[in-house]
């Protein structure tokens, strides 16, 4: 095979050849500490999570849903329904829809929340690497735009884990009322799906909420053949917890009953909500400042499209390294500001080239540990057997990443059969 062929094609010649970009990547990292990697959706739909952003993905194909979605109220309310759908789906994704008609939202998420909940998904070696960082010394944080709660299973410091944009694993109630505090701490009913208040919530949405992408296949966002589906769907409340509910959440079901207006949902930010402002282990977390204060800023799996999370990398004055198949992100940054001679490129797939920093750190062996490789989705098994048959090296751990791979392959059949 050519040199590179793992790690993706030859950047261009402007931006180095993708051999010369990994010495100067495994260079950099050696007289780095303080590293903040900024992770994105590449990350999940290298997982096998079904892409939400993109052109392809479910939020935009559902302008063709608009017949399937559910409105509720008289006729009026559903038509301004539909028509601030039809105007941008995303006002699905707002407090201000989810609150009249909560039923959009947990329609486009159900195969996503019961996922969670059944922990359908595994990592991606991209989701593995910044806990490598963390155990050679060198991670500052990570801040993960992705909302499926992931990281959390590898991360061992959560100190060092940031999820700006909320998470689908961590349940809340939404304030409806001016005098309830929007406050984190306040709103959060719990982090955990394992939490028995996740495990009910998990229970009444493949209970009362149909799935609107039947036409679809298990990896392009329809819900696993475990979890059928209803014919039609009913608002989840914070009343069907019943004696699950913690007693300081009751004010807030007596508002959701009394305004007869809806507040129960994952813990993913609304898009006219905040940014969560503390990290995974619920300190105060200012990503921005940190920045500043880091010796490299790798971008993993982002395109840097517009959010602003994204100003982690742009506003970073160190060297900052981007991870993804397209210059799409290098981009971004030469837009916001400039591309630096410091800065590099690793063009491919983001498993690969991860592979190949960590060989050139002499860190691949540890990726071997067991704590890892259970956690690793069969994609991933798929790349790190394939490198280690490509490379000719590491041969001690064929049987070892065999074994996993076997293992999941039948532990994906049961949410995906045959498919």
């Amino acid at each position: 095979m050519p040199s590179g062929y793992f790690g993706g094609a030859s950047a261009p010649a402007a931006l180095g050849s993708y051999d010369e970009n990994l010495r100067k990547v495994a260079d950099l990292l050696r007289k780095s500490n303080k590293v903040i990697v900024l992770s994105g959706a590449g990350m999940s739909t290298a997982a096998g999570i079904p892409d939400f952003r993109s052109p392809g993905g479910l939020y935009g194909s559902s302008a063709a849903l608009l017949d399937k979605f559910t409105y509720i109220g008289d006729a009026a309310s559903q038509r301004r329904q539909r028509a601030m759908l039809e105007s941008d789906i995303k006002a699905a994704l707002t407090l201000e829809y989810f609150r009249i008609n909560p039923l959009t939202y947990h329609e486009m998420r159900r195969g996503f929340i019961l996922g969670i909940g059944a922990h359908q998904w595994k990592l991606s070696i991209g989701h593995i690497f910044p806990q490598i960082l963390a155990a050679n010394g060198k991670l500052l944080l990570l801040a993960s735009q992705n909302i499926d709660g992931l990281d959390h299973k590898v991360v061992k410091d959560k100190s060092k884990l940031y999820n700006p944009h909320g998470l689908m694993s961590a349940l809340v109630t939404e304030p409806l009322d001016r005098f309830q505090s929007g406050d984190q701490s306040s709103i959060t009913l719990c982090m955990d799906p394992k939490d028995p208040i996740y495990v009910r919530y998990v229970e009444l949405v493949k209970n009362n909420i149909k799935d609107i992408y039947q036409d679809r296949k298990h990896r392009q966002g329809k819900s696993s053949h475990l979890w059928p589906s209803p014919s039609k769907s009913t608002p989840v409340t914070l009343e069907m917890f019943g004696d699950l509910l913690p007693p300081r959440f009751h004010k807030a079901r007596d508002i959701e009953q009394k305004r007869q207006e809806y507040s129960v949902k994952p813990g993913s930010v609304m898009f006219d909500r905040t940014l969560w402002t503390t990290n995974a282990n619920h300190e105060p977390c200012d990503a921005f400042s940190m920045a500043t204060q880091a010796d490299m800023v790798m971008v993993m799996g982002t395109s840097l499209s517009g959010l602003t999370i994204d100003n982690v990398a742009h506003m970073a004055r160190c060297p900052r390294v981007v991870f993804d198949m397209t210059e799409t992100p290098v981009n971004s940054i030469r837009a916001a500001g400039s591309w630096k001679q410091h800065d590099c490129f690793m063009l491919g797939a983001l498993d690969a080239s991860i592979l190949d920093v960590l060989r050139e750190m002499n860190w691949l062996d540890q990726i071997f540990d067991d704590s890892y490789l259970e956690h690793l989705c069969l994609q991933s098994l798929t790349a790190l057997r394939e490198y280690i048959d490509d490379k000719g090296i590491c041969k001690d751990h064929v049987a070892k990443v065999q074994g996993y791979f076997e293992k999941e392959q039948e532990r994906e059949k049961q949410f995906y059969q045959d498919e």
